[in-house]
């Protein structure tokens, strides 16, 4: 049972709503819809959760395919999509995403958790399933938020810029953090790259593939 299987099977018990569970879809994120246009409305999801965002999009005409690495979460977002949908429980940087597939790709609050090695092999996945002119809604934390967080108050570092809470529900999983130059470094391989820092203490990336 992964780290975050444990928080999903907490919460349908009636545990803590631990984190993005207690949020709701993101203002930047309706923006970015609104704003953007998506022919092939196509939409691949990295870290689905309860599928919040893929039934979100779903009511927009998208077709959705997920993943997430709690089994839980898999089946709780299964339950709101067509049964075409693609969600699969697995790890996200051992995941073959299907190439030249997706006109948008999102991750919000998700592929950090892992070396700064493996967000940047997830990154460039990323890039490779996006049909040209797809477009990404990535977050990222900032490196500020590891003095801000409850949840890094205590706190040791495995990587370089990559951090394990000592406590706490995700206890021992490996969190990456970022300075802007380090994102814009990330994603140089987008075009359009457009970065904000919301009031959580997350870089908001979106971009788009040339």
């Amino acid at each position: 049972m992964t780290v975050w299987d444990k928080i999903y099977k907490n919460y349908q018990k009636g545990g803590d709503a631990w984190a993005t569970l207690s949020e709701e879809i993101h203002p930047l994120f309706k923006t970015f819809l609104e704003e953007e246009v998506f022919d092939l409305k196509s939409v691949f999801d990295i870290g689905c959760g309860t599928g919040k965002y893929l039934e979100f999009l779903k009511e927009y005409g998208f077709k959705t395919d997920g993943i997430d690495s709690s089994e839980t979460a898999v089946e709780m977002t299964r339950e709101k999509l067509s049964p075409d949908s693609l969600v699969v429980c697995t790890n996200m940087f051992e995941f073959a995403i299907p190439q030249n597939k997706y006109d948008l790709v999102i991750s919000i609050a998700t592929i950090h958790h892992g070396t700064k090695k493996q967000v940047q092999g997830l990154i460039n996945k990323v890039h490779e399933a996006l049909v040209e002119g797809g477009k990404i809604f990535i977050t990222l934390p900032d490196i500020e938020s590891t003095k801000k967080w409850n949840t890094f108050k205590d706190h040791e570092e495995v990587a370089p810029g990559t951090f394990e809470p000592l406590a706490g529900p995700e206890q021992g999983l490996p969190h990456s953090f970022y300075a802007k130059e380090e994102i814009e470094e990330l994603f140089s391989q987008f075009e359009n790259v457009q970065i904000d820092l919301d009031d959580r203490g997350r870089w908001i990336v979106r971009a788009k593939k040339s």
